[in-house]
């Protein structure tokens, strides 16, 4: 075996023993009702409509990428480590003097973890599950059995979406199956108890996860617009400047567009592709007071070179 071919196993086998040791109950029952609505969408409606018609409709392709992308997605989200805090890492003490300070409901300044015992970045919280510090935590998920943070956040949020997306495609089919083959005189199913009760069954229980999970996937939309995690909303975060008596809501929020850009990626064509990790290292991000701060000393370099020309 070659030296490249050794890694790559060593690196499989890795990966393998991590996947068995993150797949608890509550991961198992998300992947059964994965596999438990794509098996009943496929052998119910897709096949109930396309008697006689060979091959796969364009409707059935488009549900079955959205659902593989799904679930791509939901096992980033599980084996993506969301991110510890750098053992190199050390505040940076100028803040204190001329920074950005944030301010919660519990204080604020520089944030040190007792049960780490090392100082945390902005953003960062201690998760009493994982028994460690988080960067950018949202919050701890039990349906991933992990840490919602800096480095699975887009993962997890573009799992909401193609998941929201799968469920609504699920429902529609299902709905439109059993009007046509179930409820209706003519449909090959209408006689066929056990096909009705498989696919009302499954019916129900797409409906419910679908409105449960557009909901969620709802709620992340507002926080990506307004750049907020979970905790952060909970906690009210605010900031103010120590030169500038003044207090900003959030201090993170840099408007709709540049918010979208933080979490989704720079190039807007790429957002909904699939990726885990927003940009940046987790342990520093832009802040609206930062960027007033630069524009301002921007405005005042120019004006005096204006007034020294003069």
């Amino acid at each position: 075996m070659t030296p490249d071919r050794g890694k790559f196993a060593n690196r499989a086998r890795m990966a393998m023993r991590r996947g068995i040791g993150k797949v608890n109950a509550c991961v198992a029952v998300v992947c059964a009702a994965f596999a438990l609505v794509y098996a009943c969408v496929c052998e119910t409606a897709f096949a109930g409509r396309a008697r006689g018609v060979a091959g796969r409709s364009s409707a059935e392709w488009v549900f079955r990428a959205t659902t593989a992308i799904a679930g791509a997605m939901y096992a980033c989200t599980v084996m993506r480590d969301p991110g510890r805090v750098p053992v190199e890492y050390e505040p940076n003490v100028e803040d204190d003097g001329g920074g950005v300070v944030e301010t919660k409901k519990k204080g604020g300044g520089r944030r040190f973890c007792q049960k780490c015992e090392r100082y945390k970045p902005p953003r960062t919280h201690h998760c009493r599950v994982c028994k460690r510090c988080v960067l950018r935590m949202d919050h701890h998920c039990v349906w991933v059995n992990n840490c919602v943070g800096h480095y699975n956040y887009k993962s997890f949020f573009l799992f909401l979406a193609y998941t929201t997306l799968a469920l609504t495609q699920a429902t529609y089919h299902l709905g439109v199956f059993a009007r046509d083959e179930i409820f209706s005189e003519n449909g090959s199913a209408a006689n066929d108890l056990k096909t009705t009760t498989v696919a009302m069954t499954c019916l129900v229980v797409t409906f419910a996860l679908n409105v449960a999970l557009a909901f969620l996937f709802l709620w992340h939309v507002r926080l990506v617009i307004n750049n907020k995690t979970t905790i952060e909303h909970y906690e009210g975060v605010t900031a103010k400047h120590s030169n500038i008596p003044q207090i900003i809501e959030h201090p993170y929020s840099l408007g709709v567009v540049a918010n979208l850009r933080e979490i989704l990626g720079r190039n807007i064509i790429l957002w909904f592709a699939p990726g885990c990790k927003i940009s940046g290292d987790g342990t520093r991000f832009a802040s609206i007071l930062e960027m007033g701060r630069v524009a301002f000393e921007a405005h005042a370099s120019k004006r005096e070179g204006q007034l020294s020309v003069i």
